[in-house]
């Protein structure tokens, strides 16, 4: 599946829960804004954490959703590719081969433009 497909279900599902459920929907997107705003740790090292959350927990439109703001934040494939071995170190070689998905994210950022 292509990175734009993963990022199109993460819009609609949110489409819906804003029509459906818009307090808790809010809250949520109230909760996100403010853990990922730039403090103490900037958003290009949050990034990278939720990168290696990612792969570990296997959540495809999380990686998807967060390899792309990486890339904006100015990530290198190099730094996701030291974020795939920490996550390799904390949850095994699962989480290792679902770099396979987020270097495919990546690349597949390039033809957004």
């Amino acid at each position: 599946m292509e990175i734009s497909d993963k990022l199109n279900e993460i819009q609609k599902l949110f489409g819906s829960y804003s029509s459906h459920l818009p307090e808790p929907t809010k809250d949520y997107m109230g909760l996100i804004e403010s853990v990922t705003k730039s403090s103490s740790i900037p958003v290009k090292y949050k990034e990278l954490i939720f990168i290696a959350l990612s792969l570990a927990q296997k959540c495809d439109w999380c990686l998807a959703y967060h390899v792309k703001l990486a890339k904006e934040s100015g990530v290198t494939e190099d730094e996701l590719n030291e974020a795939a071995f920490i996550a390799l170190l904390m949850a095994g070689t699962p989480a290792l081969m679902e770099s396979i998905k987020m270097k495919e994210y990546f690349i597949g950022l390039n033809s957004l433009k």
